[in-house]
C-alpha cells in the first residue's frame, strides 16, 4: 500500500474537511461529552469542529490528504494558548447559542481543566496537535500518521516538544507507538477521562 501524503489545507476546502472531521469525531468521547444527544451532535459537532479547524488554519497549520478524508490541525509555537480575542474573531462566540447552555457549560469545564494541565506539563515553545482525525470510511490507511509526522518533524527540527490531549485508551496506544508519552491523566466532571501526552525532541 502506498504511503499517503498530506499537504496544507487550501482556501475553499474548510467546510468539506470539517465534515470529514465531524464524522471522525462523532463517536469520540470528546464530542459525546459536549453533546450527548446524537441528533444534535450531527449539527453542532460539524460547526464546532469546523470553527476549531478554522482557528488552527489562521494561527497554526492544517494538513489533509488530497481527498480531504482526514488530517491534523496544529497550533504553532507562540500560538498554543487560545486567546479570547482570537476565539471571538473566528466565530466561536456563537458557542452558547450553538451548543446550548449544557453543552457550553461542559465545554468550559473541559477547557478550564485541559488549559491548567497543558500549562503544567509543557512549558515554553512547543507544537500543539489540537485535532487529528480521519473519516471512519478511510481509517487505517496512514493519513493520521502522515498528518502527525508533518508537524512533529517541524517540531523535531526546531528541537521542540509536541503536546496533545486524547480521550480514548486506543488513541493513547496509537500515540505511544509514535513517540508520545503520557504526561498526566485527569477527569473532567467525572464523565470524561483525559490523557495529556508529550513527544519530546530526540
Amino acid at each position: 500500500m502506498n504511503t499517503p501524503t498530506v499537504r496544507p489545507l487550501r482556501p475553499g476546502e474548510l467546510d468539506r474537511f470539517g465534515r470529514s472531521m465531524s464524522r471522525a469525531f462523532f463517536t469520540d468521547p470528546l464530542m459525546q461529552y459536549i453533546e450527548p444527544d446524537e441528533e444534535k451532535r450531527l449539527k453542532t459537532g460539524n460547526w464546532f469542529l469546523t470553527r476549531a479547524i478554522a482557528y488552527c488554519e489562521r494561527w497554526g497549520e492544517v494538513y489533509t490528504d488530497e481527498s480531504l478524508a482526514g488530517g491534523g490541525a496544529w497550533l504553532t509555537p507562540g500560538n498554543t494558548t487560545m486567546s479570547t480575542m482570537r476565539i471571538l474573531r473566528i466565530g466561536l462566540w456563537q458557542m452558547p447559542f450553538r451548543l446550548g447552555f449544557g453543552g457550553f457549560s461542559r465545554f468550559n469545564k473541559l477547557d478550564s481543566a485541559t488549559a491548567k494541565v497543558h500549562k503544567r506539563v509543557v512549558k515554553g515553545d512547543h507544537w500543539y496537535l489540537l485535532l487529528l482525525g480521519v473519516d471512519p470510511g478511510q481509517q487505517s490507511n496512514g493519513i493520521g500518521s502522515a498528518a502527525i509526522e508533518v508537524g512533529a518533524a517541524k517540531a523535531q527540527q526546531a528541537g521542540l516538544p509536541v503536546y496533545l490531549e486524547t480521550m480514548t485508551q486506543s488513541n493513547v496506544d496509537y500515540y505511544q507507538k509514535r513517540g508520545f508519552e503520557v504526561a498526566e491523566e485527569f477527569d473532567v466532571d467525572d464523565r470524561l477521562h483525559v490523557w495529556a501526552m508529550v513527544r519530546q525532541p530526540s
